[in-house]
């Protein structure tokens, strides 16, 4: 129902402006033919057709467009009075209609004004979100007083100057208006809703400027004796222009958020526009005024380009400040791209301390959602912090990922503005996330290491010496000393392997691992229970291409744990080992025939080797083999 209703509004308002378009052309044609007999001016066809033109587009934009319903009818009646200006005015001066036409042709003009005052307030109103009732009623307000004052102006000739005069100072006064209004409600806005409060404000500066600058120049075309009349051509000219560019930034402040039009780079180029108008309005002025007061033309055009010049040079950091008002958020980048080029690898530090100095707060501070609404600071430190009491910088899928912290209200006010820094702030987020993994995984490593020592201590090593210590007791009863020498020796290597199994439990690679690699400490470490090694096959490739001493350990560990749950837990009788290397990553199997159902997620050993494995990119899996047993499963990227 409320797309029907919203598609419903749209037809009829195209059909409205369809209406009032060919209704109003084809009383303009008509008065096309009837004979200009007005002494004091004369408007040519063509500046009445651009007139016409002028309105008839405004009504085409207007029917194109959705916008609030307020905004839509001052768009319309402001399209409508510019189509019938130029109609008005032919009939005034043919003399048809008698005194009511001539007054409303001396007044045309009076309600196309008021809407391009009025248009952009509205239009700011509703894409800020902020009410702009009063400074509406304020230019109705203005706008009917002095409507009232020029009627009573007209209607007392020659005697009604006095109110001319007031009606008329009124009536440009009132033009600042619109402008305060629009530039009023952009403050503290950011984003989408920003740029389209900025072309609101544009649009509103738009008739002042071009109609000024119009005067200006039919000034000069009159005092540079150019023929004609051209301040009046000129006075209309702009008059078409000025009301058409208002409708336009009003009806592009209303489209949808993928319309080209609110790119930041648009915005900012209709603001540098905007300046540059300025000066040569500045410029032209000033040409006029010399005109009048120096003595040959070549002078005043020497000055007018002088000032162009100078004014173009101080508009120059005007430029600059443009991207500033539209992007509030570009000097953070610029200043976090300047200083993170000195400063590779530091990405957190550096944003944290360019926003302390652009805010002028420097008990402010960063802090990033790494994992589920767990929240560091730049240190990594975890934060009790929630998104409602700090101001939001970046949002991923609709959740907050980095927050500014600062007691400073003005510091968060200003933050406000910048709107979502997400893209400016990814590198940032990017390293507190993998900072925060890489401090799991060493947290893991810990815990795993902890409980693996224990279980080392409890199982293997405690098996391995009391195997030493029989051995030992048992060499007393045997005569032959060669037998007596192998039990020695034998015994040594028990002692040997107990203390690569301490080293191991206490987080200490093993010295073998160090020097000669993954396979020749792997053949060491199950050489105490070779009895039970089935299968022990290790890669030719280990030997002479080693993986990162990282990975190597890690694999080490997959190898020692599996070993160990398959002794302490599953009862079994046969253990196999196999190492390989498959297209740069190590492969580790590990399987055994004992009873099997090992699970990684009730067993802390296992789980916490399966994060350790992950830490390192690589994938654990943990499997009932399809006879009976356990088959643990590790690869690993090589990591060179």
């Amino acid at each position: 129902m409320g797309c029907m209703s919203s598609g419903s509004v749209q037809s009829k308002t195209m059909a409205a402006c369809a209406l009032v378009g060919f209704v109003g052309l084809s009383a303009f044609v008509v008065s096309l033919t009837l004979t200009w007999r007005e002494e004091d001016y004369h408007v040519e066809a063509a500046v009445r057709w651009t007139m016409a033109a002028a309105g008839a587009l405004i009504l085409a934009v207007t029917s194109r467009t959705g916008h609030s319903v307020a905004s839509g009818l001052a768009l319309f009646v402001l399209g409508t009075g510019v189509l019938a200006y130029p109609t008005l005015l032919g009939l005034a001066a043919a003399d048809v209609g008698g005194r009511p036409v001539a007054v409303l042709a001396s007044a045309g003009h009076v309600l196309p004004l008021t809407m391009v005052q009025l248009a952009p307030v509205l239009v700011s109103g509703h894409v800020t979100g902020r009410s702009c009732r009063g400074w509406a009623g304020v230019v109705l307000a203005v706008a009917a007083v002095g409507a009232v004052l020029t009627g009573l102006g007209l209607s007392v000739e020659p005697s009604g100057g006095p109110l001319l005069a007031v009606a008329g100072l009124l009536w440009f006064g009132s033009f600042a208006l619109a402008p305060v209004a629009c530039w009023t409600a952009v403050r503290g806005t950011a984003g989408h809703r920003r740029r389209r409060g900025i072309i609101a404000g544009l649009a509103s500066l738009v008739p002042v400027l071009i109609i000024v600058w119009c005067i200006t120049l039919g000034g000069l075309g009159s005092a540079l004796a150019l023929g004609g009349d051209p301040t009046i051509a000129a006075l209309f000219l702009g008059f078409s222009v000025a009301t058409t560019g208002c409708a336009l930034l009003s009806v592009a402040a209303l489209s949808d958020d993928s319309s080209p039009l609110l790119r930041s780079t648009v915005v900012v180029g209709l603001m540098r526009a905007m300046v540059l108008a300025v000066v040569v309005l500045v410029a032209s002025g000033v040409a006029l005024a010399t005109i009048t007061l120096l003595p040959t033309r070549e002078a005043a055009v020497l000055i007018a380009v002088a000032l162009t010049v100078v004014l173009g040079w101080s508009a120059t950091r005007v430029l600059q400040w443009v991207a500033g008002v539209v992007d509030p958020v570009a000097e953070l980048r610029l200043e976090i791209e300047r200083a993170t080029g000195l400063l590779a690898g530091r990405h957190r530090g550096v944003a944290e301390s360019v926003v302390r100095r652009l805010l002028g707060d420097q008990g402010a501070a960063l802090a990033f959602n790494v994992e589920d609404g767990r929240w560091v600071d730049v240190e990594g430190q975890v934060l009790a912090l929630t998104p409602s009491e700090n101001v939001v910088l970046a949002r991923e899928q609709d959740e907050d990922v980095v927050l500014l912290v600062s007691g400073d209200t003005r510091a968060r006010r200003d933050a406000a503005a910048w709107g979502d820094c997400g893209l400016v702030l990814a590198p940032a987020l990017m390293e507190a996330r993998e900072a925060w993994q890489s401090g799991r995984a060493s947290v893991a490593a810990q815990v795993e290491r902890a409980r693996l020592q224990q279980d080392l201590h409890d199982g293997l090593q405690g098996r391995l010496l009391g195997l030493a210590l029989n051995l030992q007791m048992s060499r007393d009863y045997i005569d032959d000393p060669v037998a007596r020498l192998a039990i020695s020796e034998t015994v040594s290597e028990l002692r040997g392997a107990v203390q690569d199994v301490r080293a191991m439990a206490g987080g200490r690679l093993p010295q073998i691992l160090v020097d000669d690699g993954l396979g020749a400490a792997v053949r060491a470490f199950v050489q105490p229970v070779r009895a039970r090694i089935g299968t022990l096959d290790l890669s030719p490739d280990l030997a002479g291409r080693r993986p990162l001493a990282s990975v190597e350990a890690c694999a080490y560990f997959v190898v020692g744990e599996a070993i160990n749950n398959a002794i302490k837990h599953s009862g079994c009788d046969r253990i196999d080992v196999t190492i390989a290397i498959h297209d740069d990553s190590v492969v580790v199997r590990v399987s055994d025939d004992g009873i099997g159902g090992a699970d990684v997620r009730l067993g802390s050993g296992l789980r916490g080797l399966t994060e350790r494995v992950h830490a390192h990119g690589g994938l654990l899996i943990v499997s009932d083999r399809e006879e009976n047993g356990t088959l643990v499963e590790a690869v690993l990227p090589c990591g060179r």
